[in-house]
């Protein structure tokens, strides 16, 4: 199981919730606790993809061949690229970056103790910046450390510092640019066997601007644990039962509210929290609700507001079939 993350795509919900929602210029909200709820979604989604390891490359598709090889041109493990590209930032390869790319990368002498081709120690530095075939600009910064865990598809550590990612594009008359920035932990350990434990504690710092003025300022903290069973031990990458618990809180305007999260997966007599590879990559390249919502295909997941009672209900219908409930 090693390699990890992608980052994921930064197009923003536009459904509107009370104290959460503001206007942009072209008229679109934002609600700031449905944009942390996708953004916590979609970097598990990254994860959970890269759970076939380092043989996946050769096993799943061209797609991830070509994850594998981005992630081997810059040193970087995969994760780190799905990263990314779950948050909608394609790397350009070395020789491609003309100058706007750069990535410090210490791998710690390529030790690779249990042989599994992922590298037990790596630390990044990012400062990139480009272009993507859509027109939108994009810049990374920030550092993170990654350790591999011994012993094959057994999980990672990884500490994120100040790791952001800007993504900027124009909506008609106005230029629109969404910066996330995170700092904390993710941990993933486990076996596709017995499944695995994913326990994150982050925090997400949200800036919206429109046109060079600050539109939108949040701050998301979150310390969770989510399991992952897979549906099959032998491609545990393809699919699988998703559990979550823990808390959140998300801060704006000088006001916090605290959040609890349960799935529908320990709720006796409901369909269990689902997961699927291929729902996420057929959603996200259709530009559909589902991917934004971490590409899950069956279940519910509840974030109860302990502040003011009220709640977020995202239900999976089917792949790519995703209703929003929410009480004001």
């Amino acid at each position: 199981m090693k390699r990890y993350f992608g980052m994921m795509a930064l197009l923003v919900l536009v459904l509107a919730a009370c104290s959460t929602t503001g206007t942009l210029g072209d008229g679109q909200s934002l609600d700031a606790e449905q944009l942390a709820i996708e953004t916590d979604l979609n970097l598990d989604a990254a994860i959970f993809e890269d759970l076939g390891g380092a043989a996946a490359a050769s096993v799943q598709s061209v797609e991830d061949q070509d994850v594998a090889d981005l992630a081997g041109a810059w040193g970087l493990p995969t994760v780190a690229v799905r990263f990314l590209k779950a948050w909608g930032v394609r790397l350009p390869r070395p020789g491609d970056a003309d100058g706007q790319c750069s990535i410090e990368v210490n791998t710690n002498g390529y030790a690779d103790v249990d042989g599994d081709g992922v590298f037990d120690l790596v630390d990044a530095t990012f400062d990139c910046s480009g272009t993507m075939g859509d027109g939108q600009s994009f810049a990374v910064s920030g550092a993170f450390h990654f350790e591999d865990k011994d012993g094959a598809f057994t999980g990672f550590a990884m500490t994120l510092s100040d790791f952001t990612v800007s993504l900027t594009n124009v909506r008609g008359e106005h230029t629109v640019q969404r910066t996330r920035t995170l700092n904390g932990s993710v941990d993933v350990s486990g076996s596709p066997a017995e499944g695995y434990v994913l326990t994150k504690d982050l925090s997400i710092d949200f800036v919206v601007a429109v046109d060079g003025e600050v539109l939108h300022e949040a701050a998301w903290t979150s310390q969770k644990t989510k399991t992952y069973t897979p549906d099959d031990p032998d491609a545990p990458a393809a699919g699988g039962v998703v559990s979550i618990s823990g808390n959140a809180s998300l801060t704006r305007d000088g006001n916090t509210m605290e959040f609890q999260v349960s799935t529908s997966t320990d709720v006796e007599g409901e369909t269990p929290l689902h997961w699927s590879r291929d729902c996420w990559r057929a959603a996200r390249d259709a530009g559909r609700l589902g991917h934004k919502m971490g590409g899950f295909d069956a279940g519910w997941i509840l974030h109860e507001n302990l502040t003011n009672g009220n709640y977020t209900k995202i239900t999976y219908n089917g792949c790519g079939d995703v209703s929003i409930e929410k009480s004001f």
